[in-house]
Parts: structure tokens; sequence; C-alpha cells
């Protein structure tokens, strides 16, 4: 029995001794083969490669993607406008192209695109990369430079848009915010695009306006306590750690954010598929509420003086109506009701008494001395010689008597 055994294991590696050699040799003359073997009837990305062994096949597809990148990208918009992209952002897996052509045919080059490096070059541009991806890849795939969005032209439009002039801060959101698409359900935070709380209030009206004029669900928007100035009735939006401004899309497609940047002013557009019906928002019912007066007292001040220590504000009111107009008429959806208390005037009077009179001395009046000028009998007036008035004899009642020794 040991020998049989030991017979039987020198026959085994006999036989791994014998077939070793040959499997190796049955690979080798079979990679050979696919390495020699030709390519029949086909064609990559427009370069024919038939008769080519792959190595062959990878030589010539390279230097044709060398000379299709010596050359930018044409990509035409929604607008016509062209705009032109870097060839370093697509890539090439030759290897990967090859492998897919087994049989003969026409193929694609497997491409893939680095959205980072895309990005710079759609920024201020109404476009998405979603817009641009696809038919970006297609193009490349083919070797093709000029990248036509005629599908996006015919499906999306702007269906609402608005213009701010905007701060460094809500300039920054509104660059972060710049290609943000909405698939159907998505939701818009306005909290996710900055931290600048007052910066956020002030855009999220203007992203009250936008919204308001589509069919979007509102999902959250408080109002402050006060009308913030520059603010109109209705559009007021508080944005804090407690705070925010939400919408949903509830439409059945995507719809995205393209921020365009033209001066001082910053232009937010919904680009999307059109609406079933037009849609507008308008505020009605706007009613004012006038203030009150309030008098207070404080010894603070001084005796007799006072001050306004609050301005008032007439309060107001009015109501947000989301406007969808077809041709059957208009109907009218409430979005809110917005209501502000009057802020009354309050003036703060001295209450400290103010102090008695000073004691005035009585005044005597005095008069000149009367002179009798007219008095023709007044003896004490002086004779000038301007007298009219002169000096008569006495007059008797009667006769005189005549004196002794008168001659009768």
């Amino acid at each position: 029995m040991k020998r049989y055994g030991m017979h039987l294991f020198i026959l085994a590696g006999l036989v791994l001794l014998v077939s070793l050699p040959t499997i190796g040799l049955v690979n080798y003359l079979d990679a050979s083969a696919k390495t020699s073997a030709t390519y029949k009837e086909t064609t990559v990305a427009g370069i024919d490669v038939s008769g080519m062994t792959k190595e062959e096949a990878v030589v010539r597809l390279d230097n044709a993607i060398k000379d299709f990148n010596n050359t930018p990208f044409t990509v035409t918009l929604v607008d016509g406008t062209a705009l032109e992209v870097g060839k370093d952002v697509v890539s090439f897996n030759v290897d990967a192209t090859l492998k897919t052509a087994s049989e003969p045919g026409t193929y694609p080059l497997v491409t893939t695109v680095d959205e980072e490096r895309l990005t710079p070059y759609l920024e201020n541009q109404p476009v998405t990369l979603s817009m641009v991806t696809p038919p970006l890849v297609e193009a490349a795939s083919n070797l093709n430079s000029d990248v036509v969005l005629e599908m996006t032209a015919t499906e999306s439009e702007v269906v609402a848009s608005i213009t701010v002039s905007p701060t460094p801060a809500m300039r920054s959101a509104l660059e972060r915010m710049n290609g943000f698409e909405m698939e159907a359900g998505d939701i818009f935070s306005l909290k996710a695009f900055g931290e600048d709380f007052d910066a956020l209030s002030t855009l999220g009206s203007s992203m009250y306006q936008l919204f308001a004029a589509t069919p979007f669900q509102i999902l959250e928007r408080v109002q402050h306590e006060t009308l913030p100035s520059g603010i109109e009735l209705g559009y007021d939006v508080k944005v804090d750690e407690r705070s925010n401004f939400a919408v949903q899309n509830t439409e059945q497609t995507p719809y995205a954010l393209i921020v365009l940047e033209e001066g001082n002013a910053m232009t937010v557009q919904l680009l999307g598929k059109a609406f079933v019906g037009a849609y507008e928002s308008r505020v009605e019912d706007v009613t004012s509420v006038p203030y009150q007066n309030i008098v207070r007292f404080s010894p603070s001040l001084t005796a007799g003086s006072s001050s306004v220590t609050q301005s008032g504000q007439t309060g107001e009111s009015g109501k947000l109506y989301r406007v969808r107009i077809t041709d059957t008429g208009e109907s009218l959806e409430l979005l809110g009701f917005d209501f502000y208390e009057p802020i009354p005037e309050i003036v703060t009077k001295s209450s400290v008494p103010l102090p008695p009179p000073e004691p005035v001395e009585p005044v005597i009046p005095t008069f000149p001395d009367e002179t009798l000028e007219d008095d023709p009998f007044d003896d004490d007036v002086e004779d000038d010689g301007l007298n009219q008035f002169e000096e008569q004899p006495p007059v008797h009642d009667t006769d005189p008597v005549p004196s002794e020794g008168a001659v009768g």
C-alpha cells in the first residue's frame, strides 16, 4: 500500500510538470492573439480604428484628443450668447472605451466632467451645471467642441425675477445661491446661503416677492414687529436664530435660481418650465391706524422744559395675495396678513415747578409842570413886549366928583 501511494504521488507530480507549461503557453497565445487582434468596422468618437490593434488604437485616439484640446468649447446659451469653456473641464478614458468596443460599430469616448472646474465658467450666466453638463459630455465624447443648449431653450424660461441692490453680505449670499436647483418637492431655505441675519432678512423680502409670483408653497415666513425701513408692506421677512424663510417646489419639474450681475444691481431669475397660467402678487386692503400722544413727567428735566422721548409711528396693515391669471379670469390666494401696531408719541415734560416771580417795586408816574401860556391875567407871566393885552385905566361905576376949584 505504501508503494502504491508513493507511485500515485509521483504520477500526480509528473502530470503537473507537464500541464503547467501547457497552461502558460495557452494563456500567452491567447493574450498574444488578443493583443494582435484588430478592430473591424469600428469607429470611436468619429475616429476610424478599423484594422488597428488595441495599442495602435490607443495611440490614434490619444493624438486625436490632444488635437481636440487645443481649442476651447463654444457653448451657445439659451439667449444665443456664446460662452467659451476650457477643455480642462473634461477627461477621457480611452482604455475603458476600447473595452466596450468588442463588436463592430460606432462608440463614444468615455468622458467625465469636473464640475469644480466647470463652475467658474458658468458664474453670472443664465445656466446651471445640470443644464450644461449633459450636452457638454455628449459633445466631448464625440470630440465636438460646439455645444448648443437647444433642449434647454425649448423647455426652460424665466418664470419669475427680482432685482436688488445688494450689500456685501447680501452679495455673498446671492453668489452662493447662483445655480441652486430645486427638483420636484425640494425646499429652498434662505438660511442655507448665509449667516448675516440682517442681510438675509432684507434679501428675504425680495425672495418673498419672487416666490409669491409662483405656485410654490410658502413653508415659513415671519414678519417683524415694526415694518423695517425700505421694505414694502406685505413682503416683510424676518430671519434670525428661530425664524427662516423657506419655500417648496410643488411643481413636477425642476427649477433653478440664476443670479446675474450688472453694475451695482443683481437680478435673481427663476428658470424652468412655464407655469399653467400667469402668476403675480398683489397687496390689498391696506389700512392705517393713527398713533396716540402720551405725556409723561420727569423731575430730571429742568423746570418748564420738555423733550420727545419716542417718536410716533402710524400703524398699518395689508393682505398679500397670490393672483393666478388664466383665460377664465383671476383667482386669489391669501399668502399673508401683516399688521403693525401704531407706536405712540411720548413727550416727557418737567415735573419741577417754576420758581415764583421776583417782587417788582411799583412805579409812580411823574408829570411835568403845567404853564398857562394863554391866561391873559396871569401875573406871573413876564411882559416880553409881545402881550396883546395892554393895561387900561380902571373903570368906575359913578362919575368922578370934580375936584375942588374946578371951573364949572
